[in-house]
């Protein structure tokens, strides 16, 4: 063997005390206690590589119901003996440079000649495939180390944007990777093995757990066998393993040997496996999903929902720039009740549940960090990637009262309602001074209230585990977006234009925004009392 994923150091992680370093396969389950999370060039590395963890995880431990999964959290080390068992088996599949059968590779398409190592690096220019964070050209010789080809292979697999490939045939057109279509959602523990532990969900193919795993059929792509025609093909999920390890490229990688050590200098990448599913919502459950409702319309200075349902498939929370993932809290924390127009990532429910049945503390405090990237309007040209997180209280994840998803509602719409006070603000002084548009003053509220939010998300979290009202939690997000929205407000009319004429259109509008302001702040603290709790009086 050549490049054995299972011995040698290529996933990067950190320990308890911050510094980084490479790890295999088999160290990262047997030291996970010591390690601190996996952290990849790029949020979408670092996404395929919990994937990819996970995905060996559930072969390895399961767990099967609860009370497997809470023997493997009391333990306090993952035991090492599922793992010495299954690389036994398996080992041979997960040499990188195996002339037969390659890990996450189709040796067969070697025959279409390798092209530049860069194709596998986003951020690297071959061709017309260029990017906006690249300054090399197809004409540089690009190598890398067998560690680096390894971890840009199973992100290509899980993040490789669409359009033309390398055919093997004829065939050279693609479609995005899965984990485009999704912001990847990560539970993230105080350790790497408690990381690992809480995003497992109940997994059991004899008795098809998770739903849409097919009995005995779930494996992961490198217990498959090998491909018998190498042509693009599709065809749905046999389960959840098979999923995570989604093969959406035939690819093959062309290495030297250089001073004893392998060293990557071609990849030949070709349209691979086509998800082909009805609703990613049924099967893809590391994902958040939701019916948008209904825009909101306004009458007089209140801004008010329309009555009409929610009507039309589930759509994947994604992350989008400058929106912030915290304005989805609903969608990606709370228990969504039978007909609901929201689905949480499946770990969160399991994380309730193991909570209710006493094996995390209710008071418990995890991050929901979410991945993805984004691609330009053909979806074929990386264009920027992601990383955002959220507060994730246990207490929160265990609610299922109406009024939490209530308050909930109207703080994220206290902060939309006051952005779109922002942009009026902003679109008014413009039109009076007919002016060019500015995104300036957004720019100057947004960043600032993930936060805060998080924030009140804890205190919210500590009102519902101790009894108190929800009220102050409520008033103290108020308050916060509040002054973030008027510094906003106050820098954009300092920095405006001092003439007379200007002048006066700057504060007739800032007055006119800071009226809507205390109305929307006002009308919010009534949408809150009206459905929180009151504490009773001594």
């Amino acid at each position: 063997m050549i490049f054995n994923l299972t011995t040698e150091p290529w996933i990067p992680v950190t320990d308890l005390d911050g510094n980084a370093r490479e790890v295999g396969l088999a160290e990262i389950f047997t030291r996970s206690h010591t390690f601190r999370r996996i952290v990849g060039e790029t949020p979408p590395m670092t996404a395929a590589l919990y994937r990819l963890v996970l995905a060996l995880a559930h072969r390895m431990y399961g767990p099967r119901d609860t009370g497997d999964w809470a023997g493997l959290w009391e333990g306090g080390v993952l035991p090492p003996a599922p793992v010495q068992n299954y690389f036994a088996q398996w080992s041979q599949r997960f040499d990188l440079l195996d002339p037969h059968r390659p890990f996450l590779q189709c040796a067969a398409v070697s025959t279409c000649g390798a092209s530049s190592a860069a194709k596998l690096v986003p951020h690297r220019s071959t061709g017309n495939n260029t990017t906006l964070f690249d300054h090399t050209t197809a004409s540089d010789i690009v190598e890398l180390t067998a560690a680096e080809a390894s971890r840009w292979l199973v992100t290509v697999q899980a993040f490789d944007p669409g359009g033309l490939k390398t055919p093997y045939r004829r065939d050279k057109s693609s479609e995005k990777a899965p984990c485009n279509q999704f912001g990847v959602a990560l539970v993230e523990g105080a350790t790497l093995r408690e990381t690992l532990l809480l995003n497992l969900v109940d997994y059991d193919p004899r008795d098809e757990r998770p739903h849409t795993t097919t009995t005995r059929a779930d494996r992961p792509d490198w217990e498959a066998d090998t491909p018998q025609d190498p042509n693009p093909d599709q065809r749905p999920p046999v389960g959840w393993t098979d999923l995570l390890t989604w093969p959406a490229r035939r690819i093959w990688l062309s290495h030297h040997i250089r001073d004893g050590a392998p060293v990557i200098d071609g990849a030949v990448i070709t349209p691979g496996t086509k998800v082909k599913v009805d609703g990613l919502a049924e099967h893809e459950w590391m994902g958040a999903y939701w019916r948008p409702e209904p825009p909101r319309k306004t009458e007089g200075k209140r801004a008010i929902r329309r009555k009409s349902t929610p009507v039309g498939p589930l759509l994947a929370v994604r992350l989008m720039p400058g929106r912030g993932l915290w304005r989805h809290a609903r969608e990606l924390l709370l228990a969504a009740p039978e007909g609901s127009n929201r689905q949480r990532p499946l770990a969160l429910d399991r994380i309730a549940e193991r909570s209710e049945a006493g094996f995390l503390p209710p008071d418990a405090m995890y991050t929901l960090r979410v991945f993805g990237q984004q691609l330009d309007p053909k979806g074929a040209i990386v264009r920027g990637v992601l990383e955002e997180s959220v507060a994730a209280p246990v207490a929160l994840l265990r609610a299922k009262e109406p009024r939490i998803e209530q308050i909930l509602g109207y703080a994220v719409g206290l902060a939309d309602d006051i952005g779109r006070g922002l942009r009026v603000l902003e679109r008014d002084y413009r039109a009076a001074m007919r002016a060019a548009p500015s995104e300036d003053l957004v720019r100057g509220y947004w960043p600032r209230l993930p936060q805060p939010f998080d924030q009140f998300l804890r205190e919210l979290a500590e009102a519902m585990s101790t009894g108190r009202s929800e009220l102050p939690a409520a008033d103290t997000w108020a308050r916060a977006v509040r002054r973030i929205a008027d510094t906003a407000a106050q820098r954009w009319a300092e920095g405006s234009p001092r003439p007379g004429r200007t002048l006066m259109a700057v504060g007739e509008c800032y007055g006119r925004f800071q009226g809507l302001v205390a109305h929307l702040v006002s009308v919010y603290h009534s949408e809150v009392a009206a459905c929180a709790t009151w504490e009773e009086a001594a």
